[in-house]
């Protein structure tokens, strides 16, 4: 919106390209078009014009930025030689055949609503009232200093017609022949050279500097008239008639007030929009925050104020609630209104509001029209939830953005990518994760709600948003062995103040929740040893661990680690067995070696080896990853996208210290061959994969267990059998 010019001022800018728009609805107000001193700056364009080549008298699909070299070479938008003097106030001005295809183009092919042409004319005769009013402010020599500065619109249904009259700056006739003359100016030799010139990102920042809003009226109209009379008292007012099909006609009018008045005759088809709540939606759509007062008949339509333009001291708690839920549709209040306001490098107002709770389209994963983050120009709407305004992380987050300088497509209906974007895109973003450190600090019980609601979407930063990963980590909060239940939870600065003495790795483990994880064996020295250990229960966790390598200067490991070891780490409390280290000798050496080649030699498809643990203390085996391994919480990820996916072979660790490794090293010695001893490791194997939630073939478990427990029955009645005959022999 802001590249656009106004077609109403005097010495103002001449407008966009009209092959550079992409909008198909017509305007209704020229007055704020596009500016004449965009036509002085031809030999700048700012956009980039649609490919002439391809104009039809069908629709034709215009891409937003066109190949320079398919643009028609237009030297003129006025042949002299087409001026036809038809009396002594009206001449006829022809535009060539090349501009002919161009309006074409932009009639039929550049936007994709109609209702927008109401949203250029409002737009352009707000750019012409700002005109007028710093004219106002700072020359004495105004035409009609007594006049309203507001916007009119009025319909005829009788006879078909819409008017859009605004009391701006007005036109003089060299201003209307350069400035309704835009396309001309648009396609001339000089525009299309400085495109061929323009390399890279500076070619494509040509593009929304031009704008052709007003010939948008030519997508709902066959005729259209202009009444303009400039703001400087020596001039007259002259009308301007066009029927958008290749020539206009400019006349002398009398007793015409200052400003601009356009009246649109309506084509047949399009006439539904000559009915007053049909022209206050658009007008609430598209322009209820601009500055002046539209009246449409004798009400004001736009009836809403731009909070974000004001300074923060101006807007009070009750109108930041009332804006939200207008930007929303929820009734609750938000949990943090953040707004900001940027004078440089570039300058664009914003507030942003973060939902107390989950919103419904974002709950239910269902489109919503008036999600997300709107984005508009000069207080003129321009796009509802505007994604590349911020990361894909945050976009929880509802508000708007009111910026002038950014680069729209030709139709102003989508962003150029460009470095103002970004800018955008990295101040909101910092400004957002800022705002949540400060409320962590000062109201933890509301950023414990945010994170319940949100942490899931702020995780998935720490891959994405390189730039802000130290502020995403002390943002994250994970249950862990410290908290009382599965509703605690705990910072990584939290973590590391009550890290034990010489520990130095921050540990962490991931399950499905925190009753399995609390099962796993792997745990048993981190209790031992007090030391504290994240649970991770969310499956982001494992991908945000995937990127996870250190915070402040602690590596992260998981306890299933092979080279996980806290031996440097004292226990926190010495029981009486500890101390006297019991001199029993349950399993010699070479027993214990013995049984440990028999696990290898059984287990050798199911596990990568079989050592002895240090880990353990009351269970009989545990499985831990290899250090290079991928880890099992994030292969059990893997296995569920995806169920041929094969898990990699882990470690099998045996506690020599426990009972059923000990009887299994004496049956082992005495008897190699005995078949339970086979079964006996395949089921510790699964037994591990069951307690750490590791998938395991059901069908061979229950198979195993049925004998196992067949067996036992089976020694149990023979033990029984021999306690009887014990008894009568005695």
């Amino acid at each position: 919106m802001s590249e656009e010019k106004n077609i109403h001022s005097e010495n103002s800018e001449a407008p966009e390209a009209a092959s550079q728009e992409k909008n198909t609805e017509p305007t209704v107000s020229v007055e704020n078009s596009e500016s004449a001193s965009e036509n002085q700056e031809a030999s700048e364009p700012k956009e980039e014009t649609a490919n002439v080549e391809s104009a039809s008298e069908n629709v034709i699909d215009v891409t937003d930025v066109v190949d320079v070299t398919d643009v028609v070479d237009v030297t003129d938008v006025v042949d002299v030689t087409d001026v036809v003097d038809e009396g002594k106030n009206q001449k006829e001005y022809e535009f060539n055949a090349e501009v002919k295809e161009l309006l074409n183009i932009l009639v039929h092919s550049l936007y994709t609503e109609k209702e927008i042409f109401l949203r250029e004319l409002i737009s352009n005769a707000s750019d012409a009232l700002d005109k007028i009013r710093f004219h106002m402010l700072t020359n004495s020599e105004v035409h009609g200093k007594d006049q309203e500065l507001k916007i009119q619109v009025s319909w005829d249904k009788d006879k078909g017609t819409l008017t859009i009259k605004d009391s701006g700056i007005g036109m003089t006739k060299e201003d209307i022949i350069e400035n309704i003359g835009v396309i001309a100016h648009s396609g001339t030799k000089s525009f299309i050279d400085t495109l061929k010139k323009e390399k890279g990102e500076s070619g494509v920042n040509l593009i929304g500097q031009f704008g052709v809003g007003f010939y948008s009226i030519f997508m709902v109209s066959d005729q259209a008239t202009l009444v303009t009379r400039s703001y400087k008292p020596e001039e007259k007012a002259y009308r301007w008639v066009s029927d958008g099909l290749g020539s206009y006609s400019i006349s002398e009018v009398e007793d015409a007030e200052r400003g601009t008045t356009i009246t649109l005759h309506l084509k047949e088809d399009e006439k539904s929009v000559l009915e007053e709540w049909k022209l206050k939606e658009v007008i609430r759509k598209y322009s209820d925050f601009v500055s002046y007062p539209i009246f449409l008949g004798e009400e004001q339509a736009n009836k809403l104020s731009a909070i974000w333009a004001k300074s923060k001291s101006e807007v009070t708690k009750d109108e930041y609630n009332e804006f939200y839920k207008y930007l929303t549709h929820m009734q609750d209040e938000p949990l943090e209104c953040i707004h900001l306001s940027f004078d440089a490098p570039i300058q664009f107002y914003s507030i942003i509001y973060l939902p107390r709770e989950v919103p419904w389209d974002m709950k239910h994963q269902m489109p919503e029209k008036w999600k997300g983050v709107h984005l508009y120009a000069k207080r003129v709407f321009i796009k509802s939830d505007c994604e590349e305004l911020l990361p894909q992380y945050l976009h929880f987050a509802r508000g708007v953005v009111d910026c002038d300088d950014l680069t729209l497509n030709i139709s102003r209906e989508t962003l150029q990518q460009n470095q103002i974007i970004q800018k955008i895109n990295n101040n909101l973003a910092k400004k957002i994760l800022d705002s949540l450190i400060k409320m962590a600090k000062k109201r933890p019980e509301d950023y414990t709600l945010f994170w319940n609601n949100f942490g899931k979407f702020l995780k998935q930063g720490y891959r994405s948003d390189y730039a802000n990963r130290e502020k995403i980590a002390d943002l994250t909060r994970f249950n862990s062995s410290h908290c009382e239940d599965e509703k605690g939870l705990v910072t990584l600065k939290e973590y590391v103040e009550r890290m034990r003495p010489n520990q130095t790795d921050i540990y962490y483990i991931s399950g499905e929740n925190r009753e399995i994880i609390e099962k796993n064996p792997n745990l048993e020295i981190f209790r031992k040893k007090g030391v504290e250990v994240l649970y991770l229960t969310d499956p982001l966790d494992d991908f945000l661990f995937e990127d996870f390598r250190e915070y402040q200067d602690k590596k992260f490991s998981g306890v299933d680690n092979e080279e996980v070891s806290l031996n440097s780490v004292d226990d926190t409390e010495k029981t009486k067995e500890d101390e006297e280290e019991t001199t029993e000798a349950s399993i010699s050496d070479k027993s214990f070696d013995d049984l440990l080649g028999f696990f290898k030699n059984t287990l050798k498809e199911r596990v990568s080896d079989v050592r002895e643990s240090k880990r353990l203390v009351d269970s009989p085996c545990c499985l831990v990853s290899g250090k290079d391994s991928m880890g099992v919480g994030m292969q059990r990820m893997m296995k569920l996208m995806d169920e041929n996916y094969q898990m990699v072979k882990r470690i099998l660790e045996v506690n020599r210290k426990h009972p059923l490794i000990a009887q299994m090293a004496k049956v082992y010695e005495s008897n190699p061959r005995e078949e339970m001893l086979q079964m006996y490791c395949e089921q510790l194997v699964d037994n591990a994969l069951l307690l750490d939630g590791s998938p395991v073939e059901t069908k061979d478990t229950v198979t195993r267990l049925q004998k196992m427990m067949e067996y036992t029955a089976q020694l149990m009645a023979q033990q029984s059998e021999s306690v009887k005959q014990e008894e009568k022999a005695g």
